[in-house]
């Protein structure tokens, strides 16, 4: 592959004597313009604007880059279409604001961005390419983030540093070093990030900024996303447990209380929440939702409570979710994530009705039903100290517990026929046959993903399946080796076990428990809900004390 695109080979006299183009460069007009060069000077070709300083040639309005080679009696001219991605790579590493150094994999200098050269003292007119690391640095060679990297072939992570370059300039940074290899899977060399205590503090101060533009449009979103999708008619199955837990959500819907909704992840939880509200007497109200799991603490914050001008830099003035949801409902998701500090500041605005956006002192009254929602046993979360119990008295009025699919699995054949009935189109044909086999490890699968794991196979097997038919080939491959992974064995009946007395009565309490409910469960027939009812519990509870003692929860039909 040439290292030109076109050559131009001038005289002594600086006259065009040939014009060479390489396969596939400037196809078109400067061509056809070429072959009336001959005998030109290259001063006076039309339009040829030449800077060999600067290494830039601009001809008929193109940019190239270009470079000049002595060839006595004359010279050559030797022009490249412009790198644009090169120098658009270049600027964007130059703009970082972390010192950002490339090196080969002898450990000699490849590039410094500005920042980095700044951090050092090294002027941007000094060539520093080829030089040795260590020629530069005062540095020891054992710790050195680049040269581990390059050493151990493997990443460096926040390593502290403590040298000297040699402008004498006394450096204190936090590096992180990665080790590049070329296809063939030899060094090519390493790429390290180094921050000193200023340039953190700017990125904080940045990020901060960037995190409060972001607050200002989510809660906008989430304000303006006010209307309810579901309803309860949008809850499929029909299963006892499952409709129980509806008619406890309509008879709590029409009264004004705060309601907690317990459930496994992709149960359902928001549908329960939405239908609460479209069923309640503030469906013509707002209903405004946020996942608390999906946004760190401080933004968190600034999205429930709002902000007031001047509070921190960038602030503006911006109500929060529980003061744009007033008179409505608001839906906290997996409230269990949110800091005990932060559940202390929600307890305050729950049980006062006002709320104070940050940086402000004057008290807005709202009108709010809080729902929000659990994916762990509440009440274990409360002993483990991950959730206040005088904020779950506040949010937990009542409590609406979302059974897990494979509690109700009878209502399998209604959730596929529904999928399948509204992604009639999502297969390369309508579905018209289900195979035994198909069905068969559909039944026999816990379904730790619930409903959303049952739709996500769908999807999945909708794009695999041929001729309208599903099988068993057209499942996940996890989801097939998940269903190859044999169960651990139940533990055997008390009766069947012989006590040793010297484990201490602490140990020999646990074991007990540990028994009697691997006993209740088989007698129950391995159903967690006749077994919670059995031993006058939760069925949460159950399956806590299951997770404990590592029972193995049988497959229920």
């Amino acid at each position: 592959m040439p290292f030109y695109g076109m050559m131009i080979r001038l005289n002594g006299k600086n006259e065009v004597q040939k014009v060479l183009f390489s396969s596939g460069f400037a196809e078109g007009m400067l061509r056809k313009t070429a072959g009336s060069l001959v005998g030109v000077p290259v001063g006076k070709i039309p339009h040829f604007q030449l800077d060999l300083e600067k290494g830039t040639l601009v001809w008929e309005g193109c940019h190239f880059s270009c470079c000049r080679i002595e060839d006595p009696p004359g010279s050559l001219l030797l022009i490249q279409e412009e790198n644009v991605c090169e120098q658009l790579l270049a600027e964007i590493v130059n703009r970082m604001t972390d010192a950002l150094q490339l090196y080969d994999a002898g450990g000699n200098i490849q590039f410094f961005n500005r920042a980095a050269r700044r951090m050092m003292g090294i002027s941007l007119k000094d060539e520093i390419r080829g030089q040795r690391l260590l020629d530069v640095f005062a540095v020891d060679p054992q710790y050195s983030t680049t040269l581990t990297a390059l050493a151990t072939r493997k990443p460096v992570a926040q390593r502290y540093d403590h040298y000297k370059s040699t402008t004498g300039k006394d450096l204190m940074t936090v590096n992180d070093g990665w080790p590049v290899f070329r296809p063939d899977g030899s060094l090519l060399g390493a790429v390290v990030r180094e921050q000193d205590v200023g340039m953190i503090k700017k990125e904080l101060a940045r990020l901060q900024e960037n995190q409060q533009i972001l607050t200002r449009h989510l809660t906008r979103q989430l304000s303006n996303a006010s209307q309810t999708r579901y309803t309860f008619d949008d809850i499929i199955g029909s299963s006892a447990l499952l409709q129980a837990a509806v008619q406890l959500a309509k008879q709590m819907a029409l009264k004004e209380m705060n309601i907690l909704i317990q459930g496994e992840t992709g149960s359902g939880k928001e549908l329960f929440a939405q239908g609460i509200h479209a069923f309640s007497s503030r469906k013509k109200e707002k209903f405004l939702a946020v996942n608390c799991a999906a946004f760190p603490e401080s933004l968190i914050e600034s999205m429930l409570f709002g902000t007031s001008k001047g509070a921190f830099t960038g602030s503006t003035e911006q109500a929060g979710l529980l003061e744009a949801a007033n008179h409505g409902t608001l839906f906290l998701d997996e409230m269990n994530s949110m800091s005990l500090g932060m559940q202390a500041k929600l307890l305050r605005v729950l049980e006062e009705k006002k709320v104070q956006r940050i940086g402000s002192t004057r008290e807005i009254p709202i009108d709010v039903r809080v729902i929000s929602s659990c994916n762990e046993d509440p009440f274990q979360l409360m002993e483990q100290g991950k959730i206040r119990r005088d904020l779950f008295y506040r949010l937990a009025s009542v409590i609406i517990e979302v059974p897990p699919l494979r509690e109700r699995m009878g209502d399998l054949d209604e959730l596929v026929s529904w999928y399948l009935q509204k992604h009639k189109d999502g297969g390369s044909q309508p579905i018209h046959t289900i195979t035994p086999q198909f069905w068969q490890l559909l039944r026999n699968h816990d379904w730790p993903g619930n409903v959303r794991e049952l739709f996500h196979i769908f999807n999945y097997a909708l794009s695999m399946s041929q001729n309208g038919i599903l099988d068993t080939e057209d499942f996940p491959t996890y989801f097939l080796r998940h269903q190859q992974q044999r169960p651990k064995e139940i533990l055997p009946t008390a009766s069947e076990r012989t006590v040793d007395y010297g484990q201490g009565l602490n140990s020999l309490v646990q074991e007990y428990e540990k028994q009697l409910l691997a006993d209740a469960y088989l007698h129950c027939g391995c159903n967690a809900t006749k077994t919670a009812e059995l031993l006058k519990i939760s069925r949460q509870n159950f399956q806590y004390y299951a997770r404990k003692y590592h029972l193995q929860m049988k497959k229920e039909k």
